[in-house]
């Protein structure tokens, strides 16, 4: 997606948009392609939210 946010301290997240079974999930998961050296064991994981569940 084109949704970005800023954490002070992980910097910018990018935002993915999903489809499970036909429904469009927009925003629901989210990573930080270049976390600040802080957070930086964050790099190459995604996050998942707004009612994903992996399984």
């Amino acid at each position: 997606s084109n949704t970005h946010t800023t954490c002070g301290w992980k910097d910018v997240a990018s935002y993915y948009t999903i489809v499970v079974n036909d429904k469009e999930n927009a925003d629901a998961p989210w990573y930080y392609p270049n976390p600040k050296e802080v957070a930086n064991n964050i790099k190459d994981y995604i996050a998942f939210w707004k009612g994903v569940q992996v399984e």
